[in-house]
């Protein structure tokens, strides 16, 4: 079954969520609504990638501070409540906008358990991989760093803020 647009759009929205990019959101809910998605729909893309986020951010919390000697949380990796070919379509965007592998392969896991072939897979990192550079192209602009812009100039401004 190919992805449908308002699949796509869902998705694109839960990326732009979980990746922390208001013009990326803001587009992404416009084109969600013009694909006939609900505003509940969009509203259950926007709860699913912030509940990817908000567990990658846990997840990595427990193993930094675990460098510091702390007892590393073990993760308890399971989907719970039900789940469908929208919800994991839209978190695993959500886990690849975040760069979370755990939860990637979880929801992986889990769109392939409600039918979400390989191919469709394939379509929504790519997807997830476009939304997550227009994110970042959004944050060099803003700061001056993108490389399109002075490559020279993108990595002596990389050098003054992590001194590699």
């Amino acid at each position: 079954m190919p992805i449908t647009p308002k699949e796509r759009e869902l998705t694109a929205v839960g990326v732009s969520v979980a990746s922390g990019c208001k013009p990326c959101t803001n587009y992404h809910i416009k084109a969600a609504r013009e694909s006939g998605a609900s505003d509940d729909e969009i509203r259950q893309a926007v709860t699913d990638a912030l509940r990817v986020r908000s567990r990658a951010t846990g997840m990595m919390e427990s193993h930094a501070l675990s460098r510091l000697g702390e007892a590393e949380q073990q993760d308890s990796a399971v989907i719970s409540g039900e789940t469908n070919r929208v919800k994991e379509l839209v978190s695993v965007g959500a886990a690849f906008g975040v760069n979370c592998v755990s939860s990637l392969k979880i929801h992986i896991a889990a769109a392939e358990t409600v039918g979400v072939s390989q191919e469709e897979l394939a379509e929504i990192v790519k997807l997830a991989a476009f939304v997550k550079k227009r994110a970042a192209s959004h944050v060099e602009r803003l700061v001056g760093t993108r490389e399109e812009d002075d490559p020279a100039k993108s990595l002596a401004a990389y050098e003054s803020m992590f001194g590699d």
